[in-house]
Order: C-alpha cells, then structure tokens, then sequence
C-alpha cells in the first residue's frame, strides 16, 4: 500500500504500487507497521514495535510435544517442548522499541539475535532444567509485536473517518488472539458494541493529547512488565 484515498472523512479506496482498488472499508492489521498505514489516513495511533527473541534447541533428552507449556513469572520466562527441543523465551526487563515515527510500510524490521539476551533466558531456566545449556541452538525467532501504551490491542473505527478501522497493538498476541481480534473487530463497527470492546477504541488516543517519548517508555513497560503481578499505570 502507498496511499489512501479518501474523499470528505469517508475512505474510497487505496492505492499500491501496481493499482488503485475501490473500497469503502480499510481494516489496519498491519502489526508493527499499523501506525505508519494510520499516518496515510492523516492519523497518529502509539502503535510501538518492541523487541522480542525466543529460541529452539535441538532434541534435549526427556523432551516431547507432550509436555505442558511452562509459565515462570519470577525469572520472566516462557517454555515449552518443540518437538524433542526446548522452545525459551522470555521478556527483557529493559525493552527495546523502535519509534514509531520512523517506521515505514513495507520497511524490513529485521533484527540480529541478542545472544547476550538469549543466554540469559537460557541461564535462567537451566535453575531448573541443567541441560538447557549443553544444547544446541536449532534457531531463532526475534521480531517487533507492536504494543500500545496502555497494554490493550487499538480496535475499532478511527473517528471522523469513516471506513477505517484498527485491529492493532496486540501486545505479542497477534497470532493467539486473531480469532479474537477478528471478533472484535465485527462487534466494534455495530452500535451494540459491549463495553470491553469499546474500551479498545483507538477514541482514547484522539484528539491526541500523548506524546511519543512517553508512549514508548509505557509500551516498554507493558513488555518489561508482561508477567508482573501488577501491571503498571500508563
């Protein structure tokens, strides 16, 4: 996508680099890129993209897909069996995020593994499973989920523009809650909509009375603090 077009606050169409396309009703899903597709609609949404890594060893004596999945708040770590590997991640008490501001569509957000990060993670669950750290590192996953200050996905139609909608900011839930977001997103655009739902409107950062710096070091927070007892204030 390379533009909207957009006639009297009512979408009509986008444009991409190939074509124009007729539409009355844009849906923004674009993950971290969600808030560089809302600035073609002439919108400023904190959709803040946040470093997270996880790793894939190779087969670890005792491991199977059978195993539960391991939740550890105190050390800030999540496991699970991939196979006869151990899957580990974990969330970084000191976030990463990039600005928001910066990010263009289609900008390729790769980033290089963290072994620094990585081992600690590894580190960390081997208090309770030694062999973590004799295996070998099969790969790894990193990326840039997009969070939001206030630690809620951004859904639902922007004001004063009619046909576009948000379905972003989903705090690293992106894949595990789209059959969620998708209900939501159909509950927002109807005038019953319950009151969680409309809780997620991205209303509450329009007429924008945020700035940037401070969006990001909650949307950091929200990451730091994702298995805290307490969530912090924003």
């Amino acid at each position: 996508m390379t533009g909207l077009r957009i006639t009297g606050g009512v979408v009509t169409g986008v444009r991409t680099d190939r074509r124009s396309v007729a539409t009355e009703t844009v849906i923004n899903a674009a993950g971290p890129w969600a808030g560089a597709v809302a600035r073609l609609a002439g919108q400023q949404l904190p959709v803040v993209p946040v470093r997270h890594e996880y790793f894939v060893t190779r087969a670890v004596p005792g491991w199977h897909a059978g195993l539960p999945v391991l939740r550890i708040p105190d050390l800030r770590l999540y496991v699970r069996a991939e196979g006869p590997g151990i899957l580990c991640g974990g969330w970084e008490p000191d976030g990463l995020s990039l600005d928001p501001r910066q990010v263009a569509i289609g900008q390729p957000l790769a980033v290089r593994p963290d072994w620094e990060v990585l081992s600690g993670f590894a580190a960390g669950f081997a208090r309770l499973a030694p062999l973590v750290t004799q295996a070998e590192v099969r790969e790894v996953f990193r990326g840039f989920p997009a969070f939001s200050p206030d630690g809620r996905f951004i859904v639902g139609p922007v004001p004063g523009l009619r046909g576009f909608v948000m379905a972003a900011a989903c705090n690293a839930h992106g894949v595990s809650g789209s059959a969620g977001l998708a209900q939501h997103v159909l509950e927002s655009l109807r005038p019953d909509a319950s009151p969680y739902v409309r809780s997620l409107s991205p209303a509450r950062y329009l007429p924008r009375t945020w700035d940037w710096e401070s969006a990001r070091a909650q949307a950091e927070a929200i990451y730091e603090n994702y298995y805290g007892l307490t969530q912090p204030r924003s």
